[in-house]
C-alpha cells in the first residue's frame, strides 16, 4: 500500500517499532492451569492475533501475587514455574512477526474466586463484587511491590516484548490512587503524593527488573465513576511525574467503578441494520453506544506528559482511527471484542476494507470469563446455542 491510512502505518513507543498503530487490547483469556500455568491453546490464540497483522498484543492481566488472582484459569506470572509455558506463547507470536507486552496486575478487592481473600489498601466495600476487603499492612504493600518486580524479570525471561502494568480499572494499583478505595493515612495515603506511591514504585521494581531494553507501559486510571473518587487533575499529575520517572506510555481508562458497564460498554457503533443482520434484537431498542468513549481522557494524557498514549474504549470504526490519530488526541488505537470476533482484522485493513468492525459489543464473550476459553459466542447460531446453555446452566450449577 504506497501511502496507507494513519492506523497502518508504523508506530514506536519505547524501544519497540510496531508495523501499525493498531492494539489489540487486553482480554481475560481463561486458558491457564488452575496454578496459572498456560496452556496450548494460549500460545495458539496469540499466533492467531500476531498473523492476523495486530501491531501490538496485549496479554490480559496476569496475576503476580496468589491473593491478586481475579478469576478461575487466569494467567499467573507469580512463580517461576509458569515461565517455560509463557515462553512457548512469545515465541509462537514471535515467529508469526508480532510484538507482544506481558500485563502485570493484581485483583486488590476485585475478585470471583471464592478461595481467596481480598485485599485492598483500605477495608472499603467494592460496589461491584459486594466485598469488604481486609487492609494491607505496611510490610504486605511492600512486598507486593516487590511481586511486581519478580514478575516483571519473568516476564523478560519469557521472551516478552514489554511489560504494560495495569493500573485501572479498580484493581489494586487504582484503589491505592483513589480516594474513595484509599482512606490511609500513613505513607501509602492521605493526599495525592502518597495515593501515587504504590504506583511509583511498582514501576521502579518494573523498570529496575527489565532495564532499559523492554517497553513499560502502564493502563492509567484517569477518573473514577463512584463519589468521591478520583479526580482527572490528580491523575493528569500522576502521568506527568511517571513519564518524567521514563515510563513508555499510557492506556487510558476509568479506575475504581460502581459497575463494569462503565468500561465494557454495549453495541459500539452497532446500527439497526448490523443488529438486525446478527440478530441483536435487544439493540433495535436500546440505544447505539458512542464510539472511543474515553477519548477525552487519552486526550488530556497524552497533552499533559508528550509520551505515547493508546486509545480503548469503543473504538469500532476506520473513520475513528483515522480522525483520532490525525488530531493527535492518541497514538495508536486499541480494541479488545473486536479482535475475539475477528483475530485476523488487521489484515482485512490492509487489503483495503473501510468502515466498522463485525464486533456488536453484545459482551457475551466476557460473560464467559473464568469457566470458559476466550472466543466470540456470536459467530454462528450454534455457539449462540452453546452460550445460553453453559451462561444459565452449566456455569451457574459451577461457581468459583
Amino acid at each position: 500500500m504506497s501511502n496507507p491510512p494513519l492506523y497502518l502505518r508504523p508506530g514506536r513507543i519505547g524501544t519497540v517499532t510496531t508495523a501499525n498503530r493498531i492494539v489489540r487490547a487486553a482480554t481475560s483469556e481463561t486458558m491457564a492451569t488452575p496454578d496459572g500455568e498456560v496452556l496450548d491453546s494460549y500460545a495458539g490464540m496469540y499466533r492467531r492475533l500476531a498473523a492476523g497483522g495486530a501491531g501490538l498484543i496485549l496479554t490480559g492481566h496476569m496475576y503476580v501475587d496468589r491473593r491478586g488472582q481475579a478469576s478461575r484459569n487466569q494467567t499467573g506470572i507469580h512463580d517461576d514455574r509458569v515461565v517455560p509455558a509463557l515462553r512457548r506463547a512469545t515465541g509462537a507470536v514471535h515467529d508469526a512477526g508480532g510484538v507482544v507486552f506481558a500485563q502485570l496486575g493484581h485483583c486488590g478487592s476485585q475478585t470471583m474466586m471464592s478461595s481467596i481473600t481480598p485485599v485492598a489498601p483500605s477495608p472499603v466495600p467494592n460496589a461491584m463484587y459486594a466485598h469488604q476487603p481486609e487492609e494491607l499492612s505496611e510490610a504486605d504493600i511492600e512486598a507486593l511491590v516487590r511481586a511486581f518486580g519478580d514478575a516483571a524479570r519473568r516476564a523478560a525471561e519469557a521472551g516478552f516484548d514489554g511489560v504494560h502494568i495495569h493500573g485501572g480499572n479498580g484493581y489494586l494499583i487504582s484503589e491505592f490512587c483513589s480516594p474513595h478505595a484509599n482512606t490511609r493515612e500513613d505513607g501509602w495515603g492521605g493526599d495525592a503524593e502518597r495515593r501515587s506511591r504504590f504506583f511509583v514504585e511498582v514501576y521502579e521494581a518494573v523498570r529496575a527488573a527489565v532495564g532499559t531494553g523492554l517497553a513499560v507501559t502502564a493502563r492509567l486510571s484517569v477518573e473514577d465513576s463512584i463519589p468521591g473518587g478520583l479526580q482527572r487533575e490528580e491523575s493528569l499529575q500522576r502521568a506527568r511525574l511517571l513519564a518524567e520517572m521514563g515510563i513508555d506510555g499510557f492506556e487510558t481508562t476509568f479506575g475504581v467503578m460502581r459497575s463494569y458497564f462503565e468500561n465494557i460498554r454495549p453495541y459500539v457503533a452497532v446500527g439497526r441494520r448490523q443488529a438486525w443482520r446478527q440478530m441483536v434484537a435487544q439493540r433495535c431498542w436500546t440505544p447505539e453506544g458512542r464510539e472511543a468513549y474515553y477519548r477525552p481522557f487519552a486526550r488530556d494524557v497524552r497533552r499533559a506528559t508528550g509520551v505515547p498514549t493508546i486509545l480503548v474504549g469503543g473504538v469500532r470504526t476506520t473513520g475513528t482511527m483515522t480522525d483520532v490519530l490525525a488530531s493527535g488526541d492518541a497514538d495508536f488505537v486499541a480494541m479488545a471484542r473486536p479482535f475475539i470476533r475477528e483475530p485476523d482484522l488487521v489484515r482485512k485493513l490492509e487489503a483495503g476494507r473501510t468502515g466498522g468492525v463485525e464486533c456488536v459489543s453484545c459482551n457475551m464473550c466476557l460473560a464467559h470469563d473464568g469457566w470458559d476459553p476466550l472466543q466470540c459466542w456470536r459467530d454462528t447460531p450454534a455457539n449462540v446455542i452453546r452460550h445460553i446453555r453453559k451462561r444459565y446452566w452449566t456455569n451457574r450449577r459451577n461457581p468459583q
